[in-house]
């Protein structure tokens, strides 16, 4: 097979390896020199293309579908500053190792370093915190030419599911020369027809990377080691853990409460979802963790306490830098490796009171939470509405989760770097996999990525937008107390917007959402909006610290009677 021109040749059999690889979507940003790749995207037949105007919310958009379907998702876009919009997400693909594939379109050689339009130096622009970056192209004519472009989309494929290393992102930076566009000859740029190809594996990837998950039985030993005997323990059921059930049974094996952080999947199950509430109450011998500690302080003091801390991660993750051993391995490869290494022990009193404690914390806060729609309460309510994924923004919406919402779908969050920038797009990134979709955002982490709808196709999805006029978490901090007058417009921010007329603009339905019912009635319905929905819950900021206050008045006397083990 021949192509019309080298570029072509390039994109074509680069996109056809992408997709052989495991990629499923291409969210593209509109521009001249991606042209190649965008048009060799839009006719895969085994790729799903959205087109985002902005680069940065396309990012996220590719983001959101890779941490929502596991699979790789990939972001192109157009060169110079376009490439360079990409970095956020970039960043939060690195922390939270997820594969995101960068395809960034480039001049050739002859115009990088002479002053040429839209080229800016894009090789290493996301420095430290990409995995792999190939700069391929342009579509030299060599009859090995197609298999090494195969070859080296396999190696970067495996690289962003952890060949080598953990998961993350990787940069394919392709140069493209004119024509770019499927002819010979444009009208501004004639060339010969490509005449190589290599039409790859039949119906495989050209390499296939395999990695070994289980882990090395001396580390296991090490870890049962640690472990075995100990009564006063306490398993943490981190952010972004697989294998959840394993980390469970290995609870109850050891006798020891598992308490689980709203992004660890587990809440609901047996383990505990109030021991960010409780963790500081009590002091463990041993606290063993998989995954992050997430956003409560409670969890974070404890994880940086004085117990013996053993972490099971694929990154490091040591907030307090106590940590005894740090394992990095499969969560659930390690935990299924433990369970079946250490003897199994009966609970006794230190199980029983973490659950004890849980029960009694639940049955005091859920009627404090069914009154009025405080933004506590939207958590709850929200947390427990039929939704088969959640995102949640960062700030004040994540930690509500974290604390107050008892039972939750898988979350998807951007707590890598923890930044507002890109919700809504991560939002429609997971619902355009196919999930019933429900986002929890503040009014500031909504408009900041409000470009976000401007996608096609765009997914159906409810927003749950806390209007309470600016950052809602300033008021917890220091800032409030100490920066006087300045608050307001340095901190607070608040943007003045209506975020009706937002929704009139994007073609969104609007509600707004009084009480629990008919906040639960707005999501159902926006559930069945053709074009997605805005719920918006009226909050006032200072309101919400002194419930905030009172809700921690409510975990205080619950707790009050209730004896600590030992």
């Amino acid at each position: 097979m021949s192509y019309p021109n080298p570029s072509t040749a390039l994109a074509r059999i680069v996109v056809d390896e992408l997709a052989r690889g495991g990629v499923g979507r291409v969210v593209a940003a509109p521009g001249s020199r991606s042209t190649a790749l965008a048009l060799a995207a839009a006719q895969a037949p085994d790729l799903d293309l959205v087109v985002a105007l902005d680069e940065r919310s396309a990012a996220f958009h590719a983001l959101g579908w890779a941490k929502a379907s596991g699979r790789p998702a990939a972001v192109l876009t157009t060169s110079g500053t376009a490439v360079a919009n990409l970095l956020p997400a970039v960043v939060e693909a690195d922390l939270s190792a997820t594969p995101l594939i960068v395809l960034s379109s480039d001049r050739p050689a002859e115009l990088r370093g002479v002053g040429a339009n839209q080229t800016i130096d894009q090789v290493g622009i996301f420095g430290g915190s990409i995995r792999f970056v190939l700069d391929l192209g342009p579509g030299e004519s060599h009859p090995d030419a197609p298999r090494w472009w195969r070859s080296m989309v396999a190696q970067g494929l495996g690289k962003a599911a952890g060949f080598g290393s953990r998961p993350g992102p990787v940069q394919f930076n392709l140069a493209f020369r004119e024509p770019t566009v499927p002819v010979a000859d444009d009208g501004r740029s004639r060339v010969e027809p490509y005449p190589y190809d290599e039409p790859g594996r039949d119906g495989r990837p050209w390499t296939t990377v395999a990695r070994a998950r289980s882990p090395d039985p001396e580390v296991v030993a090490t870890v049962a080691d640690a472990v075995s005997g100990v009564e006063r323990g306490v398993v943490v059921a981190g952010a972004g853990v697989a294998g959840k059930r394993a980390i469970a049974d290995l609870g109850e094996v050891l006798g020891w409460p598992v308490l689980a952080t709203a992004e660890s999947g587990l809440r609901g199950s047996t383990a505990l979802a109030t021991g960010h509430h409780l963790a500081g109450r009590v002091r463990p011998e041993v606290v063993l963790r998989f995954g992050g500690p997430g956003p409560s302080r409670n969890m974070i003091d404890l994880v940086s306490g004085p117990a013996r801390q053993i972490v099971v991660a694929p990154t490091w993750s040591d907030p307090g830098r106590v940590a005894d051993l740090i394992v990095d391995g499969d969560p659930a490869a390690v935990a299924a490796g433990l369970a079946a290494r250490v003897e199994a022990r009966e609970a006794g009193e230190w199980m029983q009171w973490w659950k004890t404690a849980d029960s009694a914390l639940r049955r005091s806060l859920e009627p404090e939470l069914a009154g009025g729609l405080t933004e506590p309460a939207v958590a709850a309510i929200t947390g427990r509405l039929p939704a088969e994924r959640m995102v949640v923004a960062s700030s004040m919406p994540i930690r509500d989760v974290e604390n107050y919402a008892f039972e939750v779908p898988p979350i998807v969050a951007n707590r890598g770097a923890s930044g507002i920038d890109g919700l809504v797009s991560t939002a429609l990134g997971v619902a355009g996999g196919g999930f019933r979709t429900l986002a929890l955002s503040g009014d500031l982490s909504l408009l900041y990525d409000s470009n976000g709808f401007l996608c096609r196709p765009r997914p159906p999805c409810v927003f749950v937008v806390i209007d309470n006029g600016g950052g809602g978490i300033f008021s917890f901090l220091p800032q409030a107390r100490h920066a006087g007058g300045d608050f307001e417009r340095l901190f607070a921010t608040p943007p003045g917007r209506r975020l009706d007329l937002l929704a009139e603009f994007h073609q969104l339905e609007h509600h707004s959402a009084g009480d629990a019912a008919s906040l639960e009635g707005a999501v159902a319905k926006g559930w069945e909006a053709e074009g997605g929905a805005l719920v918006v819950v009226e909050s006032e900021r200072d309101a919400n610290v002194v419930e905030h206050q009172r809700l921690a008045r409510v975990v205080d006397e619950a707790l009050a009677s209730l004896t600590p083990p030992g």
